[in-house]
């Protein structure tokens, strides 16, 4: 059996049995750590609940030409990287509608923010911001409905995507936080993160490309974990390394609040931001 688990619990908790989590999790000796119910899981309900009264959330095959996409709350740079003036205005809107989205419940976001803190205390954590003070969208809720998920990828600003024109580029090191505000109903585990041992290496390329990384890993014998969230719970890892979200299957969507996470080992300054 693989020693390869994650760390879970409390902070304070998490922090008792490693001093550097995150340290840990880059150089692989753990997959994630998980807090568990960081927020209360009824409250994430409820809020679920409120996005699809504001109509933020709604099923997608009710709009347009009917079809199946990833529907968010929040500002993506992935999606509006192209038009950096798009982007930070987008954000900038994002920012006003949290300020008062949360109104009544514990806000996800800031507990986020503020778990990265606990684990990160010698940093600054802040929304990641271009020089002249332009702030990036704080995090995003990613709601994935049936037959929408992530083949095996790894997620890096500077390495992958090389978006070097933006702030975030300068960071070493990109991490993502992830909390669950609703699991989709199928039995299979569909939709919850799966973390390979496998900190992307040019041998990942192609399996990757090719979308056939699950057969590589079995074939090379890599290490990997599914890692199981009810709502409420947090957890955080190394978005470097190989992960693929599973397809949903089932009518109803998995719902969760992500961030990236950027840092390096001499840097004050720790930039989160979706």
């Amino acid at each position: 059996m693989s020693d390869w688990k994650p760390l879970e619990g409390t902070v304070d908790e998490i922090l008792a049995q490693h001093s550097d989590p995150f340290t840990a999790m880059h150089e692989s000796e753990i997959p994630a750590v998980i807090v568990r119910q960081a927020v209360p899981g009824a409250e994430c309900t409820a809020l679920v609940e409120r996005f699809y009264e504001r109509d933020l959330l709604y099923n997608p095959r009710e709009r347009g030409d009917g079809t199946v996409h990833r529907v968010d709350i929040g500002t993506s740079l992935g999606r509006h990287a192209n038009d950096p003036d798009q982007f930070y205005a987008h954000a900038a809107q994002t920012i006003e509608l949290y300020e008062t989205l949360f109104d009544g419940y514990t806000h996800p976001v800031d507990t986020l923010y503020g778990a990265l803190a606990r684990f990160l205390p010698r940093k600054d954590v802040k929304i990641a911001r271009e020089p002249d003070g332009r702030l990036y969208g704080p995090s995003i809720f990613r709601t994935y409905h049936e037959g929408t998920g992530h083949y095996p990828h790894y997620d890096s600003v500077s390495k992958r995507s090389k978006r070097y024109n933006f702030a975030v580029s300068r960071f070493r090191h990109q991490y993502a936080g992830v909390m669950c505000f609703q699991n989709s109903e199928s039995q299979d585990d569909t939709g919850e993160g799966v973390l390979y041992r496998a900190p992307m290496c040019p041998d990942f390329e192609e399996p990757l490309s090719e979308r056939r990384f699950r057969e590589y890993a079995d074939e090379n014998g890599l290490e990997r974990i599914q890692v199981h969230l009810e709502p409420g719970d947090l957890y955080f890892f190394y978005s470097e390394t190989i992960h693929e979200v599973p397809f949903v299957v089932g009518p109803k969507p998995r719902v969760v609040l992500a961030s990236f996470i950027g840092m390096s080992e001499d840097d004050p300054e720790v930039f989160v931001w979706s």
